[in-house]
């Protein structure tokens, strides 16, 4: 009988032996998997969590006496690493009209009452991007959002529009009150609403209740608040390629010359990939920690399984010594059985590994970078199964050679 052959009929007639070394090799085989496969996908989220969150710093140039003029503004644009992502924003408070000089209706119902029939005139050079409607549930419901191709125009609120019976196309009058008293002809090319209220109106000056507030063009706010056609502005809001590159960008553009930026006030935009980066970061340490505490325990676990059971089978081995069976073969007959166990074991933890994975590895990662989809990396599976595979036959290997150096006499004198 060959040793292939024996190993076969050891491995089917020890049922409860092969059945329980299998789980073990299922289990821990499973459990490396999913580690190398979760601490795979934290860096491929920590990776593409770059391009998914936006991350950049506004510059708050309100104190400067002309805020940012268009040439400091492309200036910035034009340092590597500032995307072409931005917006620029100014905010005065005007009194509104219409073409005949009548004062418009505004909201004054609740909060305090600063000015009459007046509120906040927020100028955009892209309407869509401003924080009212990104953050502060503002939705265009009809016409066009405000584009740097767009003068003179404005978006109004759905309410102030019926109120006052305008509609897209009509023409109204901004007057600034809180400098000179410039006034600037707009005509509405859009109506929004907002799908929420503010958490405290009631505290709040008439002229920033939602309904009050109206959105212009640059061109159109330069005009009110600077007294130029130069689109200046008094914020700006900037976006960068790479957030590790954020602080090292704003010193770059501090080097701009003729801006006071002591004067200026910027603020980084990058709480969003700060705090996804630092849970990224702890769970790629709580997985590492798995791993090496696994790694130990299975080779500990399965060293001591597989001692114990060669030593059990002494008599066996001296048996086999004895009626002339070379050492190389029963060797290749111990390797030969674990291998009937493990390889199975190892290609049936690709199944377990994959559902093991989507149920923990998508509440570890996918709450933090939903654009990240959490799955079972051939490449890691295929390391676990190349490691484990090598750690088994070590421990089999070494458990079964130090008893075929004893001679076949001197295992039978163990044995008695």
């Amino acid at each position: 009988m060959n040793f292939v052959k024996r190993a076969y009929l050891y491995t089917t007639r020890k049922k409860v032996r092969t059945i329980l070394l299998f789980s073990i090799i299922l289990i821990i085989a499973t459990l490396l998997t999913v580690c190398f496969s979760i601490n795979s996908s934290s860096n491929m989220a920590n990776a593409n969590v770059k391009k998914a969150l936006k991350c950049g710093f506004t510059v708050n140039a309100k104190t400067l006496e002309n805020g940012l003029d268009e040439s400091i503004v492309n200036q910035i644009l034009n340092i590597d690493g500032i995307t072409d992502s931005y917006n620029l924003r100014s905010y005065t408070v005007a009194e509104y009209r219409d073409t005949n000089s009548n004062k418009l209706k505004t909201r004054e119902d609740i909060g305090l009452k600063v000015y009459e029939n007046a509120g906040r005139v927020v100028g955009d050079r892209y309407s869509e991007k401003d924080s009212y409607f990104t953050d502060e549930g503002f939705k265009l419901t009809n016409g066009k959002h405000i584009t740097p191709d767009k003068k003179q125009v404005a978006l109004v609120h759905e309410d102030f529009a019926n109120s006052n019976n305008l509609s897209l196309g009509d023409y109204i009058v901004l007057k600034n009150i809180e400098g000179n008293s410039i006034e600037v002809k707009v005509q509405i090319i859009g109506i929004f609403t907002s799908t929420r209220k503010s958490d405290s109106e009631e505290y709040m000056d008439t002229t920033n209740l939602f309904e009050n507030i109206i959105f212009t063009d640059l061109d159109t706010s330069s005009k009110l608040i600077f007294e130029t056609d130069s689109n200046n502005c008094q914020y700006g809001d900037f976006e960068v390629n790479d957030p590790e590159e954020l602080d090292n960008l704003i010193s770059e553009m501090k080097k701009i010359e003729n801006v006071n930026w002591d004067n200026c006030k910027i603020t980084k935009n990058d709480s969003s990939f700060k705090n996804t980066k630092e849970a990224l970061a702890g769970i790629q340490k709580i997985v590492s920690t798995a791993i090496i505490t696994i790694f130990i325990i299975s080779i500990i676990l399965i060293v001591l399984i597989l001692n114990l059971w060669t030593k059990n089978r002494i008599n066996e081995i001296g048996i086999l010594l004895s009626v002339g069976i070379s050492k190389k073969h029963i060797i290749l007959q111990q390797i030969i059985e674990i291998l009937m166990v493990s390889l199975p074991a190892f290609a049936f933890s690709l199944v377990t590994s994959s559902i093991a994975t989507k149920i923990v590895g998508s509440k570890l990662i996918s709450s933090i970078a939903n654009s990240i989809e959490i799955s079972v990396n051939i490449f890691d599976w295929l390391l676990v199964s190349g490691i484990g595979l090598v750690i088994v036959l070590t421990a089999t290997i070494l458990s079964i050679y130090q008893i075929t150096k004893i001679k076949p006499r001197d295992i039978f004198s163990k044995i008695d």
